[in-house]
């Protein structure tokens, strides 16, 4: 007797799909094996009640014998069936034919004083066992209401006369048969019942997912030994203990709730473990039953959470590096023209600046630190976009902090206090000296600026890292710069590095500041790292690699431009009033120069006299051809002839295409006349040596 499709049944096997007798699969379902056990209990009844009742009573051999026959008929049939993998249908049958057997049996036996009585109870719990309780209800009905319609029959004399007395010996066959049966059925029953807890229990002690129960309350009933294996507590401990101390947040409360309302998708939860902190994604299964435990699947998502957090670190990393070089091509489109301009101002100014006397001459000084400052501008932007070439020697960082804390305190606000503690026995760094000086100088204002205006410190450590050996010299040197401002949300330290972004009001910050600075570490080799907390301040940390030497060289002073000593110089620049200013200043110094804004001139002017000149200088970028073809075409025509490039995008140019050109010097604009006179005559005593190349621009 089968419920309706979909209904909850209770009873002690999975009902198989049906299939053919050869399929195994069929045969072992949990169902088919109960009933065919039934089934052959039953047959073995059929058969002890046939003998003991020959027995006691051997005039009523074919009466047995009869019903004997029929019930072996109806097994072997019903057994075939569920070998068939029809199990619901062998069991509605096996039902069927109980009551069609018990029925007669009663009716040709006076009613229901005689034996059917037990078998009847038999049916109904054999219905039970093998079609579950909704079963056990139509069965007991039908059985009912049978014994009603065969009592009113024998109060009304309808029922024929017994045709069998049974004697007392006979009746206790009987109720021994059923009873045995009734036995039988039970502990088969719960055998299965132990051997699908088993199988049950083998499965969650198997599984990787962790497995556990929880009462109505919320207090852990249960847990499989993947619990351990995930969080590395002992399960022991946690039983009985509520279940929102396991999650690992002050949201616990919250948490429990939404998972015993959340019928949907797993909620993730982060619970506690041995170290630290895992996330499961958990899912309830709510039980209609208001007093049976809730059952509980969490798969630990934890490695797939760290591989989600390093993907985006990476796709922040990699937005950050395309804001870079975005900036980087906007920067080096703006280079040249507007070094191009400072150079012709610059040399305008110091030209001013030689003829002039009382104010003008202290106008053209003003006119050369704007000029300067200027200059600084373009190359900030060149440095944070990408490597700008400079050189690196090895420098003390000691100097170089007190030189700029000292600049500091004149700008530092009164109400912030500078504190140092600078470690005498640093090592030294390879470093640009004057990039290094603008490091400190952009973290210690930038940390003086979070204090916004309130009474605090700002403090400058530097100190070596530990060796990577004992006894060895330090591999890094730490220069470390704190403050205990406003500090920094996560969506804001996510975006420090970001060139233009600022927090300060409009007009009060660049937002180059930082930007600079990890550009500046990055073209040294190093690090920068960054911890801040709302409220309690910022701490920067660059490490810098050790240069591995105790001294550094002394750097040439440039002083009074050198004078040349009649040199013939080829000077070419598309913009004239760079060639115009450059060709009077070197003319003041003392040497020949012809200028032309053409380079297919200069060219047409080599070949012409490939001995007349004594040096070319010429710049970059020119319309038709630039000045490393132009360097290597006259090369062509006399190798010997030194070339100095001038210009604003030094790290455009690779090393070995300098080389290859036989480019001797590179020139940053814009610059003053002493630098380029200095290099100049570096080059021209030089002259009979081979082209060497230009510095490395990374």
């Amino acid at each position: 007797m089968p419920g309706p499709p979909g209904s909850a049944q209770e009873s002690l096997f999975i009902e198989p799909r049906r299939g053919s007798a050869s399929d195994p699969t069929e045969l072992r379902t949990r169902g088919a094996r109960l009933l065919l056990s039934f089934l052959w209990i039953q047959a073995g009844a059929f058969l002890l009640y046939l003998v003991a009742a020959i027995w006691a009573q051997p005039s009523s051999f074919l009466r047995y014998g009869a019903q004997t026959a029929f019930g072996w008929t109806m097994i072997v049939l019903l057994a075939w069936a569920t070998r068939r993998g029809w199990v619901a249908l062998a069991a509605s049958g096996y039902l069927g034919c109980g009551w069609l057997l018990l029925t007669w049996s009663a009716w040709t036996g006076g009613g229901l004083g005689g034996s059917a009585t037990l078998g009847y109870l038999v049916l109904v719990v054999a219905a039970g066992l093998v079609l579950g309780t909704q079963a056990t209800v139509l069965t007991a009905a039908a059985v009912v209401l049978t014994g009603l319609v065969l009592a009113v029959a024998g109060t009304r004399g309808l029922l024929p006369p017994s045709a069998v007395h049974n004697s007392p010996l006979a009746t206790w066959t009987d109720f021994a048969v059923y009873a045995g049966l009734i036995v039988a059925f039970q502990l088969l029953a719960a055998r299965n019942l132990r051997v699908s807890e088993s199988r049950y229990s083998s499965l969650v002690d198997r599984a990787r997912d962790v497995i556990f129960t929880v009462s109505r309350e919320g207090r852990i009933t249960s847990l499989n030994p993947a619990f351990e294996v995930v969080t590395g507590l002992e399960a022991a401990e946690w039983v009985g203990r509520p279940f929102s101390e396991l999650i690992a947040s002050e949201r616990a409360g919250e948490i429990w709730t939404a998972l015993q309302q959340r019928p949907g998708p797993p909620l993730e939860v982060p619970v506690r473990a041995a170290s630290g902190e895992r996330v499961l994604e958990v899912v309830l299964a709510m039980s209609p039953d208001a007093s049976a435990d809730l059952l509980g699947i969490g798969r630990d998502v934890s490695d797939r959470k760290e591989a989600e957090a390093r993907r985006t670190r990476l796709e922040v990393q990699l937005r950050q590096s395309q804001k870079r070089e975005a900036i980087g091509t906007l920067a080096s489109g703006i280079a040249h023209d507007f070094n191009n301009v400072l150079t012709a101002i610059m040399g305008q100014a110091q030209l001013l600046h030689e003829e002039c006397e009382g104010p003008e001459r202290t106008r053209a000084v003003e006119i050369l630190q704007a000029s300067a400052r200027a200059r600084d501008v373009v190359r900030q932007l060149l440095t944070f976009a990408r490597s700008t070439g400079q050189e690196h020697l090895p420098v003390r960082l000691q100097q170089v902090i007190g030189e700029a804390l000292q600049l500091l305190r004149a700008s530092v606000p009164a109400s912030v206090q500078l504190e140092a503690a600078i470690d005498s026995g640093a090592a030294m760094v390879l470093a640009d000296q004057g990039q290094m000086h603008q490091v400190v100088i952009n973290l210690v204002t930038n940390a003086a600026a979070a204090l916004q205006g309130r009474t605090g410190t700002v403090g400058v450590y530097l100190g070596n890292l530990p060796a990577s050996g004992e006894g060895s010299t330090p591999d890094m040197v730490r220069l470390r710069v704190s403050d205990d401002g406003v500090g920094m949300t996560p969506e804001v330290l996510e975006r420090i590095f970001e060139p233009f972004f600022t927090t300060r009001p409009l007009g009060e910050g660049s937002g180059l500041g930082l930007a600079v600075v990890q550009g500046i570490v990055q073209d040294h080799g190093g690090q920068i790292f960054v911890r801040s907390t709302p409220g309690k301040g910022t701490t920067f940390d660059v490490e810098l690699p050790a240069a591995g030497v105790q001294r550094a060289e002394p750097a040439p002073k440039l002083g009074v431009a050198p004078p040349g000593a009649g040199e013939r110089l080829l000077v070419v620049d598309d913009e004239v009033g760079i060639a115009r200013v450059v060709s009077e200043q070197l003319r003041r110094l003392g040497y020949a120069v012809t200028s032309v804004n053409d380079p297919e001139d200069a060219l047409e002017l080599v070949a012409e006299d490939p001995e007349d000149f004594d040096l070319l200088l010429t710049d970059l970028q020119m319309p038709r051809m630039d000045g490393v073809e132009l360097a290597a075409r006259v090369g062509r025509i006399r190798p010997e002839l030194p070339v100095v490039l001038s210009t604003g995008n030094r790290w455009s140019i690779p090393a070995s295409t300098a080389r290859a050109a036989g480019i001797r010097e590179i020139v940053d604009k814009p610059f003053r006349i002493e630098e380029l006179a200095h290099v100049l005559r570096a080059v021209l005593r030089g002259a009979g040596t081979p082209p060497a190349a230009p510095p490395d621009t990374g």
